[in-house]
């Protein structure tokens, strides 16, 4: 008796957003991380540095300066005196890990990409 393949990539797509052609071996990068490999695996723990600090004082500055309103990744790095791509690394920590900034997108038409903001605190 032999085994349907079909099924059993069906269920594995269903389950995995798996697609036709993917391999499993494959890595998939963010482009904006360079330098050190970064993961970006939500379960990933990020210990809170000064970086971090800087970056959310940033955020939380170009905010003020927009009059509340969130703000894009150059207005950030600029403020952060830090490489775009190292402060996009920063981000995703604060945004995943730490859940003291939210990330949106598409918030603006045309889109201009992701823009950040500090969470309220009660």
């Amino acid at each position: 008796m032999g085994v349907d393949h079909r099924w059993g990539a069906a269920q594995h797509r269903g389950k995995q957003q798996w697609r036709p052609g993917d391999l499993a071996e494959e890595r998939i990068k963010d482009p904006a991380a360079a330098g050190a490999e970064r993961t970006f695996v939500d379960g990933e723990r990020q210990e809170y540095t000064q970086e971090h600090e800087r970056v959310f004082e940033a955020v939380s500055a170009a905010q003020a300066a927009h009059d509340g309103d969130a703000v894009l990744l150059d207005d950030i790095a600029r403020r952060a005196d830090m490489p775009p791509n190292e402060t996009r690394a920063l981000l995703h920590d604060l945004t995943r890990v730490h859940r003291l900034v939210t990330e949106l997108e598409g918030a603006d038409t045309p889109d201009m990409g992701p823009r950040w903001e500090t969470k309220p605190r009660l």
